[in-house]
């Protein structure tokens, strides 16, 4: 009878110590888990913050090339209108003297 008694109180600390084992693996494979998610979320966090970076930078060399451009384009097209107004100048000039001669030519045969 003693025996049993303890081969019974042996199975039931055996089941006990295997529960309670397999219950501790259970929730230290949840935390790893809950670990691995957690660095592979920072990880995807870090490449997100990097490819922001990366297409703001590139977002900026654009658009310091395109002022460039724009600046360089606005000279040009000022230096072509200047042209273009001294020319009109020019041909204004020319028509007001012509317009002078034949006066003066008409006042000279008057």
């Amino acid at each position: 009878m003693k025996t049993k008694i303890v081969s019974v109180i042996a199975l039931v600390l055996i089941v006990t110590v295997g529960a309670y084992a397999q219950d501790s693996t259970a929730a230290s494979t949840k935390e790893m888990r809950k670990q691995e998610r957690a660095e592979r979320k920072a990880r995807v966090k870090d490449d997100v913050k990097t490819a922001g970076r990366r297409v703001g930078d590139a977002a900026t060399e654009v658009g310091q090339e395109v002022k460039e451009k724009t600046k360089v384009a606005g000279q040009e097209i000022s230096e072509e209108t200047k042209k273009v107004g001294d020319k009109l100048d020019q041909k204004e000039k020319e028509i007001k003297a012509k317009r002078a001669a034949r006066r003066a030519a008409k006042r000279d045969t008057l």
